[in-house]
């Protein structure tokens, strides 16, 4: 019997929400550091930003250019605004931004972006303000009410976040971000049933991103409806990256409703695609012990040791 192992799926799958925010200009906790805490991940292993080197950026060089050729043309600071903050350089993004609002103070885009730029650096009153004079302009700025939202999320005031998402989604509900925090503030609250509603119109807007399966996935778990985690995981294979991370959470699924077989095959093809996902041998460990297939269990919790050794 393999309910001796149950254990492992409530720890590992039944509890586990990505309860990162998008937008919010934090680096974005990755799947695996979230589910199998491997060495490498998708998003943490990033290639370090530009500040990190001496080399001048080419893009970054030409917007300041242009700049210098156009020193009273707003759309030219807005754009060396939005690559500046794209790079990360978030300081040189605020400076642009409130250039290129001072000479077209209706320019939405630019206080949106402001408003954005200054809620990563935690300038909440500041970014509010910003976000304000765009709505001012216009009281039907869905990414001003976005990012309101957001703002609140670090202030600590999930329903008044809840009330500008939903805000911003019924100006434009294809707004992926408001509809991605939707479902974590709900998924928090522990209303699955909207977390999931809100992530399924995730990701039909944008089927790659493997935050919006895993998390839908996790949301059915807590339902109990473990065959809709399944389907999930099984379309995350065919849109997302994260290829070894969703066959071993489908193994887990099999685990916890009592289909060894399934498990098995499904833990073997994770082990497969990364070989180097040790955690797998440990719940193949306990799924062949409790099978009484020792031998097979031993090998596995050999390499399992061995490797989390070297690693710890």
């Amino acid at each position: 019997m393999i309910h001796r192992i149950k254990h492992i799926t409530c720890l590992i799958l039944m509890h586990v929400f990505l309860f990162h925010f998008i937008g919010c200009g934090k680096e974005e906790k990755d799947l695996t550091s979230a589910v199998q805490q491997k060495e490498s991940s998708m998003h943490g292993g990033k290639v370090q930003g530009m500040h990190g080197t001496s080399r001048p950026d080419k893009e970054i060089e030409a917007a300041k250019a242009a700049v210098e050729a156009n020193p009273n043309d707003p759309a030219v600071y807005y754009n060396l605004a939005v690559l500046s903050d794209k790079k990360g350089m978030l300081d040189e993004a605020v400076d642009a931004y409130k250039k290129a609002t001072e000479l077209n103070p209706s320019s939405e885009e630019a206080l949106v972006g402001l408003g954005k730029v200054l809620n990563k650096k935690a300038k909440s009153d500041e970014a509010i303000t910003a976000f304000e004079k765009a709505l001012a302009i216009n009281i039907n700025n869905a990414e001003a009410y976005e990012g309101l939202g957001l703002v609140h999320v670090h202030k600590g005031g999930p329903d008044e976040a809840i009330r500008l998402f939903n805000r911003a989604v019924a100006i434009n509900p294809d707004l992926v971000e408001s509809r991605y925090n939707l479902g974590i503030l709900y998924a928090k609250n522990g209303q699955f049933e909207e977390a999931i509603a809100e992530w399924l119109k995730a990701i039909k807007i944008n089927p790659k991103r493997t935050e919006f399966h895993y998390n839908l996935g996790i949301a059915y778990t807590k339902l109990g409806k473990l065959e809709d985690a399944i389907a999930v995981w099984q379309n995350a294979l065919e849109n997302t990256e994260e290829i070894s991370s969703f066959l071993y959470l489908i193994g887990l699924v099999y685990i916890e409703k009592g289909d060894a077989k399934s498990a098995e095959s499904f833990l073997n093809k994770a082990l497969e695609v990364d070989p180097e996902f040790y955690d797998v041998h440990k719940v193949l460990e306990e799924l062949y012990r409790s099978q009484g297939m020792h031998s097979e269990a031993d090998r596995h919790a050999e390499i399992y040791k061995s490797n989390y050794s070297a690693h710890h």
